[in-house]
Order: structure tokens, then sequence, then C-alpha cells
């Protein structure tokens, strides 16, 4: 059995097979194959609901492993029901990923484990070697398949914009791959290339032009985004606000992200009564405020919120005696389409508070894809997480 085993391997090819992806954005399902290793790459839920049926076909067929690039719903929402096998995903986005399910009083499972930028990871006769890159998603990473002598890059999601040196990202990779899968999100669009210190400078222009409360509506778990808000909120002498869950998320990626156990201008609030071990993490963080507190105090604070916390910010509005403000929307537009951002924001509106756009996407713009392709010199290409067709 053993030598036919050996035999597989030695006759085998390194093969790829895109299960999902090729014609919408999110849910990449990708088999990478040799002999008999049989990776899955990726394994998240799809932003349209998706096909429950295919994804339960998916959760039960037999993997070596499955490794995923980041920790966003499109790409890791499903690994929790995935017992049978190794997943692998990056230490820092391990990190945030076990404190948004302690949040929810869930654990990750035993048999989800971490990897590292350069150190390969071997699975069955695949080498897999991680590359860090850039994403509104922390520890994001590429990933490089090697098998008898071919070679497939991943990309993941990726993108050339945000505070991750592009310099540094594009030397670290192999100059020359056989087949590059590439994500093509922002393929065919006019997508908005700002750099997140760019971002910044005009967060800290709206933050000074007003002496009232600035809230930003932001995803809690986009680090990048959280450090261009809080730079540019300190800048603008004011405090910054974020509730436990934002604030759970920061202590774990720990560092020099902003966080309330550690930057005296950043301090946590809780929106609802909290209770259990939501409680016991809110009371271990020592700078924190309730509502009476934040009301009585300067009104010149940026505040991280989201459109649950509605009710919230209306009891605020009101405590403090504040008639106007100003909103950041620092989110994808299209989620201004739905029945529950629409309320959101025309609730707030009718209250006096000014909302501004500002945000830059996660993705590559199509110069970026192009430069990473003459960078990495494939001889194939193939582009997922996309829509466009040329």
């Amino acid at each position: 059995m053993a030598n036919t085993e050996r035999h597989r391997e030695e006759s085998a090819t390194l093969q790829y097979n895109i299960l999902r992806g090729r014609d919408k954005i999110g849910e990449n399902l990708i088999e990478i194959t040799y002999g008999s290793t049989k990776i899955l790459v990726e394994l998240g839920k799809a932003l349209d609901g998706g096909d429950e049926e295919f994804e339960q076909a998916v959760l039960s067929t037999p993997y070596s492993a499955v490794v995923v690039s980041h920790y966003h719903e499109d790409h890791a929402g499903l690994i929790k029901y995935k017992r049978d096998c190794p997943i692998y995903i990056g230490a820092g986005a391990y990190r945030v990923l076990e404190a948004m399910m302690s949040f929810h009083g869930e654990e990750l499972a035993s048999n989800v484990k971490r990897y590292y930028h350069g150190r390969p990871l071997i699975i069955g006769g695949i080498t897999v070697t991680p590359y860090r890159c850039d994403h509104s998603a922390f520890g994001s990473h590429m990933l490089l398949f090697e098998a008898g002598g071919t070679s497939i890059l991943y990309t993941g999601d990726f993108r050339f914009h945000g505070r991750l040196n592009k310099d540094m990202q594009l030397a670290a990779l192999p100059k020359n791959v056989d087949v590059l899968i590439h994500e093509g999100t922002n393929l065919g669009k006019n997508s908005c290339t700002m750099t997140e210190a760019e971002l910044e400078r005009k967060a800290t222009e709206i933050m000074r032009a007003t002496d009232s409360p600035v809230f930003v509506l932001q995803s809690g778990t986009n680090i990048d985004r959280l450090v261009s808000i809080y730079r540019a909120s300190k800048r603008s002498g004011r405090i910054t606000y974020m509730d436990n869950y934002v604030s759970q998320i920061a202590i774990a990626v720990g560092g020099r992200v902003p966080r309330p156990d550690v930057f005296p201008d950043v301090v946590a609030f809780t929106p609802r009564a909290v209770a259990g071990k939501r409680k016991d993490m809110f009371l271990e963080i020592d700078n924190k405020r309730g509502l009476k507190g934040i009301a009585k105090g300067t009104k010149r604070f940026t505040m991280l919120v989201r459109p649950t916390m509605l009710n919230y910010l209306k009891k605020l509005l009101v405590e403090a005696d504040i008639h106007e403000a100003t909103l950041i929307y620092s989110l994808w537009s299209g989620y201004k389409e739905t029945d529950c951002m629409r309320e959101f924001l025309t609730e707030l509106q009718a209250l006096g508070v000014t909302v501004v756009d500002l945000h830059t996407s996660g993705h590559a713009s199509a110069g970026d894809v192009e430069l990473l392709k003459q960078m990495v010199n494939a001889k194939e290409t193939i582009c997922v997480h996309t829509e466009y067709r040329s």
C-alpha cells in the first residue's frame, strides 16, 4: 500500500479546481491537489446567502487540510463546522477570530491552527508558504502551493494602498510562478484607491472642523481603519470611544493598535447592559465609561458606532444635549441600500447628524493587479472573487 501511495505522488501533478468564485465576489472555494493530498483553500459563507446544499457537500468532503487566507465571513465563515481535518489560518487572524468567537460565547475548535509569514507548512505532498499581505482584515496572507516542481500562488484578498508597505509585500513574493489565482473585486470599476494615510488626513480635517462629536461607522475588525481613525482623533485633540466588542478585538491584536487597556485617550463603553462573560470582559478594562459619564464629559470625542446602536445614540444625544454632530461613513456604499442601514442614517440625520462618506476599498485596484502579475511572472492567471467580464 505504501509503495502504491509513493508511486501516485511521484507520477502526480499539482492541480487546482475552482469550486466557487469565478463569477461572484466572495465565497472563494478552491481545491489544490497533488496525488493523494487534497487541500481546500478558503471555507466561507456566500455574501448572497449561498447554496446550503452545496456548502454541506463541501463540509462533508474529506480533505487533507483547509487553508484560509483571512477571517472575513466569506472566507472563514464555515470553519467552525469543519472538524475532520486541520484548518490553518494566519497567527494574527487567529487572534482576531478567537476574540470574535469568544465575545459571542464560542470557542475555536482544536483543529484550527496557526501559520506564519514566510514559514513553509508541509501538508502531505504539498508545501504551503504564506506571505503577509495588506487587506481590510488583519493578518491576511497570500498562499504559495508547491509540489512536483509546479507552483500556484493564490492571493486571497489584497491591496497595495493600506498601511503595509507595498515594496516589502512584493519583495517577499516568488518571482516566477506557474499559476497565479488572483482576486478581481475592483476590476472594471472606478474604485477609490485613496490610501489609508490619505484617509487619515481627510478624517483629521473633518474632526478639526467641529467641536461637536464625530461618530464613525466602520468595520470593527478593520484594524487599519481603526488606526487611521484613532490617529485622526488624537491629532484633533479628541478622545476615542470604542464599544466592548471592538475593544476586545483591539486588545486581541495588541501591539501598537489603539485600545482601552493601554491607551489613556481610548475609552471603552457598552451600548447595552451586559451580563456573564461579556460583563466580565468589560469590567476587566479600567479605562471605561457609562452613558452618563460620556454625556457629562467633553463633546470633542470620536465614537465608533454600528447601526444596532441607534437607540443608544439617541439617548446619548438627548442626555448630552447635542444638537449637531458628524458621522463618518467608512464602509462599502452598497450597505446603504439595506433597510437597517437606511433607517440608521435617516434617523440620525433627523437628529441633526451630518453624514460624510470617507472610505477606501480593502481590495486591489486594476493597476495593482497588473503590477502583481508582472512581479510574479505567472505562466497562467485566473481571476476569482469578481463579477468582472472583460
